[in-house]
């Protein structure tokens, strides 16, 4: 029997739409339900493409002692976080300040009123000694036990927690000197975070970080420091070659388990193939080296062929699993591909792609994730490329006749607008009017979205019970409207873009702050306001904000939005100055601001 989730637009949500839990959606049905019947609130966040959350939903949520657990002592609430950014920050935030860590699926108990007492991610139903994770059961009689019995404690708890939140609100004093300094020590705390045999950031799990090889190739501009650029080469050599990279089917799995970009979790994201479009063009921009520009047009295929929807928009997510068993889609074992080539060419492509009886993919018996070994044979990745397209055609229509991953198909307007920013700035940089005439019809199709006169925008696009759009929603739409500007666009654009940013400011600005927040004045009130300042995955809103209000201010001679914008790099300045990791697109902005 379906639960009240099943009429949900959020596919996620629809996800746990036959779970005996009686989940509800976050509203105030369930937070009314919370206050009068005395119950703390079980507070569950994912998203479809997650493959833990798939684990959880399968392993605790389904089982019929956890449902009536929760049903008896908590009221249990699911949320999409990319439906709703805003709860995710509130309570992701919560849990890091609680256990010094977050992730997906993101669980949270809080009070009626909101306030975040214990929190995790991912749990069992009972304890794994091998994950050193206490079993969901024992924390919810746990839970249970001390809300009847030890609840100021709890409440003095999310109280705490609630302070941390609201002192990230506090007002920086603007004594840092806007300088060259602060660029050449975030270059430096990159390199000295630099993996110089695999290329990226730190080590295993390892993520893409666009934003920062963005920098990287700011600085090399900038300084023409070898070095930055070496990195960046290092990083996209690496990654286009390793198993993060699909090479059938183009795109960018979203992360790899180890430190080698060998191993993915298989989900792809609209974002990461935006952002990573864009890097990769850029880093062709500058370098010339064909395999950029390869990859880079790989990817838009890929978002061309799988992620457009009628209109013209771009869908979130493609998941991890295909029949419950993630990267079945995509790995193959080396009697596989000799069966669809041939022993000859089988032979030879499993070589060049890393493919060998053992496998190294151990969930799959046998089975091998696709990659290019270095120097094979003597040549670069790009000559194997050309050499070996006819039979990566032929294995991609065979992989054609497996199960596909689901896609999720909503369509998130901050997340459109940054696939727009790469198409803009690619059609330029590769001199191919298509992908600007792709970038128009995306914009065109937001806009339509949007409504009589252009009003307020929504994170979902088109879809009448969205939440309202956040900052990077905003923020991001208007670079990619700017970038179509660059690019020779129709001036419409431009002006829509202007149009925003008066938007922006109605709704999002912070006077006595000098920033933005990233809930508009009209959104529902959480515990604390949110404030999006450093880089996530993603940009930081209001460095990207900045840098909108410093192209506006010289496209239109507006001396009040360049005011604006040197009030914002003011303010998070000596920020950027104590972690310069985490304000890389700060970063990247300050060297176009100064001279």
């Amino acid at each position: 029997m379906a639960n009240r989730l099943e009429h949900e637009s959020s596919a996620y949500l629809r996800q746990h739409a036959q779970q005996p839990v009686d989940w509800y959606p976050w509203g105030e049905e369930a937070l009314a339900k919370a206050r009068s019947e005395d119950k703390p609130i079980f507070l569950s966040i994912g998203y479809s493409a997650c493959h833990w959350c798939h684990v959880m939903a399968h392993e605790t949520f389904d089982d019929a002692e956890v449902a009536g657990l929760l049903s008896e002592n908590f009221v249990a609430v699911k949320v999409d976080r990319e439906e709703r950014p805003d709860l995710d920050q509130t309570y992701m935030l919560s849990c890091q300040f609680l256990t010094g860590s977050g992730g997906w699926p993101l669980s949270v108990f809080i009070t009626p009123e909101g306030l975040p007492f214990f929190a995790g991610t991912y749990f069992p139903k009972q304890s794994s000694d091998k994950l050193k994770i206490p079993g969901f059961i024992e924390i919810l009689h746990y839970l249970s036990e001390h809300w009847r019995t030890g609840r100021t404690a709890l409440v003095a708890n999310g109280e705490k927690v609630a302070d941390l939140l609201r002192s990230q609100l506090q007002i920086p004093a603007v004594d840092e000197v806007l300088s060259v300094d602060l660029l050449g020590a975030g270059a430096e705390h990159l390199n000295e975070n630099f993996d110089s045999e695999n290329g990226g950031f730190g080590g295993a799990p390892k993520f893409p970080t666009p934003h920062q090889l963005l920098f990287l190739l700011r600085w090399h501009q900038r300084s023409g420091s070898d070095i930055a650029l070496s990195m960046v080469e290092k990083t996209l050599d690496k990654m286009a070659a390793g198993g993060i990279f699909d090479h059938l089917g183009g795109g960018f799995h979203r992360y790899a388990v180890d430190g080698k970009w060998l191993i993915p979790h298989f989900e792809k994201m609209l974002y990461d193939q935006a952002m990573l479009a864009l890097v990769y063009t850029e880093a062709f921009n500058i370098s010339g080296k064909k395999l950029y520009r390869e990859v880079a047009v790989a990817i838009f295929a890929y978002v061309e062929r799988d992620l457009k929807g009628e209109k013209g928009l771009f869908y979130a997510a493609q998941d991890a699993d295909s029949d419950g068993v993630e990267g079945a889609f995509y790995v193959w074992s080396k009697d596989q591909i000799k069966s669809e080539l041939g022993e000859f060419a089988g032979e030879l492509f499993c070589r060049h792609y890393g493919v060998d009886e053992a496998g190294n993919f151990p969930e799959i018996k046998d089975s091998s994730v696709l990659h290019l070994p270095e120097n094979v044979e003597g040549q670069d990745a790009a000559d194997l490329i050309d050499r070996l397209a006819v039979d990566r055609e032929k294995l991609f229509n065979a992989r054609l006749r497996r199960p596909a991953p689901f896609i999720d198909e909503k369509i998130i307007t901050a997340w459109n607008g940054l696939m727009i920013v790469a198409l803009a700035r690619a059609a330029t940089v590769f001199a191919n009017p298509a992908y600007l005439q792709t970038a128009e019809t995306a914009a065109i199709a937001l806009q339509a979205a949007a409504g009589q006169d252009e009003g307020r925008l929504q994170r979902l696009a088109g879809q009448s019970n969205s939440a309202p759009a956040f900052l990077d929603d905003y923020a991001y739409l208007i670079w990619g409207l700017i970038e179509i500007d660059n690019a020779g666009g129709d001036p419409c654009f431009r002006q829509w873009a202007a149009k925003l940013t008066v938007s922006v400011n109605k709704l999002f600005w912070d006077d006595q702050g000098e920033r933005f927040f990233y809930s508009g004045s009209d959104a529902e009130v959480l515990i604390a306001h949110n404030l999006e300042l450093h880089d996530g995955v993603l940009p930081g809103s209001n460095s990207v904000m900045i840098a909108n209000l410093l192209q506006l201010a010289a496209k239109e001679s507006n001396p009040e939005l360049m005011a604006q914008a040197e009030k914002v790099l003011g303010r998070c300045a000596g920020y950027a100055a104590k972690t310069p990791l985490l304000y890389l697109h700060y970063l990247t902005v300050l060297s176009d601001y100064l001279p």
